[in-house]
């Protein structure tokens, strides 16, 4: 009896030997990596601001050539071939939100018309935005950026008691050409800055 303990002891002591690591009964031990953990961000588009200049980082686009933008790549990609659609509105349930360049509602901001070089995805992605000016392809889309967000509008007809109005920003959906990242092109969405309009809310 004695020896078929004595047995079963032996055998259940590999066993666990075996199995890992000998540890005292209730005893779990965690797992601990040798170092710090790296935090992975990147893609096969790359890190999310991976050679996006600084001044790009806060926003959804950049008109900024970046180092090492595939200029020559792209003109030759497009060389000799018909002719292509540029950027694209998407056109949401509640329209266009560029509104009427000629009306004023006092909230003052910037307009730009310059190639865009990356846009930033819902995803998060930084994409490679499509130029090739030598074969005639250039993206571009005009911007509008509020210059004071949540200021004071229509402050020309007066105020009225329990209203007060303020500049929003407002974006819509734009459809671009951009690398793959596999030689090739695909389209993407991203949201662009497209107009400052005032608004108002009852206090």
């Amino acid at each position: 009896m004695f020896t078929e303990i004595f047995v079963f002891c032996l055998a259940a002591y590999y066993v666990q030997y075996a199995d890992g690591a000998a540890r005292k009964t209730g005893d779990v031990s965690p797992i601990v990596y040798p170092g710090p953990i790296k935090e992975v961000t990147e893609n096969r588009y790359g890190s999310p601001d991976d050679d996006v200049p600084p001044q790009c980082r806060n926003q959804n686009y950049c008109t900024v050539k970046p180092h090492g933008y595939p200029q020559e790549r792209f003109n030759q990609l497009f060389k000799g071939a018909k002719p292509l659609p540029q950027p694209t509105l998407i056109i949401s349930e509640i329209g266009d939100r560029q509104g009427d360049p000629d009306e004023h509602d006092g909230c003052e901001s910037d307009v730009t018309y310059e190639p865009l070089y990356r846009v930033r995805t819902k995803r998060g992605d930084w994409r490679t935005v499509v130029q090739a000016p030598e074969e005639n392809y250039v993206q571009m889309v005009r911007l509008e950026i509020c210059n004071d967000l949540g200021a004071s509008c229509f402050t020309d007809v007066g105020t009225f008691p329990g209203i007060t109005t303020l500049c929003k920003q407002k974006t819509s959906t734009w459809e671009f050409l951009v690398d793959n990242g596999r030689n090739g092109t695909e389209r993407v969405k991203a949201e662009l800055p497209v107009c400052c309009s005032c608004h108002y809310k009852i206090v």
